[in-house]
């Protein structure tokens, strides 16, 4: 039974580690041994890591199917907006860095 498990470990292992996706490796450095680090949040934009612009998640909620659609926030991490749907008022955020849309 120890020979088994010693086995499954030596094939189990390497495999796993083969099995590393790119993105496991960000921030890696082969000659260093200390991450990369990006640049201090002062140093960057409000926006840098947003993928869309307020007016982009505006026009995707509008073709969600809402309308009378007003920007109230638009800081880094969620957009939020007031619409009517159905004849109905409601809140929704959007993520700017993947564009998911959610009721509040």
């Amino acid at each position: 039974m120890f020979n088994k498990l010693v086995l499954a470990a030596v094939v189990a292992v390497p495999l796993g580690v083969l099995g590393l996706s790119g993105s496991a490796m960000v921030g890696y450095s082969p000659t260093s041994h200390t991450p990369i680090a990006r640049a201090p949040l002062q140093m960057r934009g409000a926006y840098d890591d947003a993928a869309m612009s307020c007016t982009a998640a505006r026009q995707m909620v509008r073709s969600d199917g809402y309308r009378h659609v007003v920007a109230r926030d638009c800081d880094a991490r969620n957009y939020v907006f007031g619409a009517t749907r159905h004849g109905r008022a409601v809140v929704l955020r959007v993520n700017p860095r993947n564009g998911h849309l959610w009721r509040a």
